[in-house]
């Protein structure tokens, strides 16, 4: 999008500099009447050298001039490259230049050789083909025609191709004129000839050399994204193998599970009525224990699972499950009194909050620091704030943190996109920022349970 609004800019200079190819002949007074001179100067004193230096003004002369219009009309045919085919965009480029050189010839009435324009128009077109159409498209443009238009100026200066019609120009035919009377043509025909050919062969092999560069880029691009689509492959086998392997063990528990609940009952019902005062409170527990294990089981198998829970009890249980024993980690939970309860996966949730503190202490790396846990209500949402003051994240890994695979520790990479996935399962949001060696900040931001909202979503194994 930010590329396609600096089009018309484009557009608008590469017009600017068309008027103003044009326009800087007028300028050329001077330059034009020292070319003329030296010429007449180099006849008068028999000096071939004087006619050299003349030359070569004429060469850079005619760079400066024609350099701006076919600059200015590449930038203004480069505005419409997105939208049209290349040869759509070749013509337009061939009759902008076209128009502009016919224009500048009428102004100032030089004669320039139109054969040599067309030809001109016709290898930078072919050649700007294999250029590749991306950032530095306008810079690479601009080196090959420089060496383009220096090749074709020398071309106007080759006598034996005037009776084709080329190097027509007032100041082409007198140095040509001041060539014969000195080498009979010998000079310039060699010299002229050679330059025409080493400044053609160099825009030619730049060219080439550019688009070998490109498909090379190209090419290794696409071999860096099927690595990267095969890695992502990787990890998601892995990751649903892992699952697949931890739900069959999770739902093979629950038939266990069930034996036990059902030797419990029959002792309860083989006890004898004096000892039910004593053990009854012990059976209790016991089933207590078994409703939440079968409840555990229920939301580890079926992600869609939720139940309302009190956000002081989801992190007590989250917290109790961390080791700070042997850390020099101070872990500080701030929970403000009155929160509502949040419909989770109570399991999945607080394996994703312990993912996140897990990660706060495992970038202290052993040594001390704090983590500090937030928690508040913003627009009917409650947020989750985790802050640490240990190694940080690089900005520009900031992005890729939630990637499958993405590891900076040698690990599965797992972590932050299961965290990711589990948040959004719950309508939530999660974000995250990090400035390197002062704090990472990570933000959860779920939904609180309405008003008579259903959103229990118990399935067979919680109800037996």
């Amino acid at each position: 999008m930010l590329q396609d609004k600096k089009y018309p800019f484009i557009g608008i200079a590469g017009l600017a500099l068309v008027i103003y190819g044009i326009a800087i002949s007028s300028f050329f007074e001077g330059w034009s009447n020292f070319i003329t001179e030296t010429i007449y100067e180099s006849i008068l004193l028999q000096d071939s050298g004087q006619l050299l230096i003349a030359t070569f003004a004429y060469v850079a002369k005619g760079f400066l001039l024609f350099f701006f219009i076919y600059f200015g009309s590449m930038m203004m045919t480069h505005v419409f490259s997105k939208r049209v085919s290349g040869l759509i965009s070749s013509l337009l480029f061939m009759a902008v230049t076209t128009i502009s050189i016919f224009t500048l010839n009428q102004l100032y009435q030089e004669n320039f050789s139109y054969l040599s324009h067309f030809i001109t128009i016709t290898i930078i077109s072919l050649l700007q083909i294999f250029i590749p159409k991306q950032r530095y498209f306008l810079t690479i443009f601009a080196i090959i025609l420089l060496l383009v238009i220096m090749s074709m100026q020398w071309l106007q200066l080759i006598p034996s191709l005037s009776q084709l019609g080329i190097g027509t120009g007032d100041f082409a035919v007198m140095i040509k004129m001041a060539d014969n009377y000195f080498t009979k043509n010998n000079l310039f025909n060699t010299l002229a000839t050679i330059f025409f050919l080493v400044f053609l062969i160099i825009a030619i092999i730049f060219t080439f050399l550019i688009h070998l560069l490109h498909k090379q880029i190209y090419t290794l691009k696409k071999y860096h994204e099927q690595e990267e689509k095969l890695r992502d492959a990787q990890v998601a086998l892995a990751e649903s193998k892992v699952y697949q392997e931890i739900a069959m063990v999770v739902h093979d528990l629950n038939t266990p599970l069930v034996t036990v609940e059902g030797l419990l009952s029959l002792i309860q019902l083989k006890m004898q009525p004096e000892d039910q005062n004593q053990t009854a409170a012990y059976f209790n527990r016991m089933n207590q224990s078994l409703n939440r294990m079968k409840d555990m089981i229920a939301e580890i198998l079926y992600e869609n699972t939720k139940h309302p829970i009190e956000v002081k009890e989801l992190l007590k249980y989250v917290t109790s499950h961390l080791c700070l024993d042997e850390q020099l980690v101070r872990l500080t939970v701030n929970i403000p009194p009155d929160l509502p309860p949040i419909p989770v996966n109570k399991i999945r949730f607080s394996r994703a909050i312990a993912n996140l503190l897990e990660n706060a202490i495992t970038s202290f790396a052993g040594k001390a620091g704090e983590i500090t846990t937030n928690v508040k209500v913003v627009d009917n949402r409650v947020s989750f704030q985790i802050r640490d003051n240990g190694s940080g994240i690089e900005a520009d890994l900031l992005d890729q943190v939630w990637t499958d695979g993405f590891s900076t520790r040698n690990s599965s990479g797992l972590g932050l996109s299961f965290v990711k996935k589990v948040v959004e399962s719950h309508a939530g949001t999660v974000t995250i920022d990090s400035v390197p060696n002062r704090y990472t900040i990570i933000c959860i931001s779920i939904p609180i349970k309405k008003e008579g909202e259903i959103n229990v979503e118990r399935d067979h194994l919680s109800r037996r």
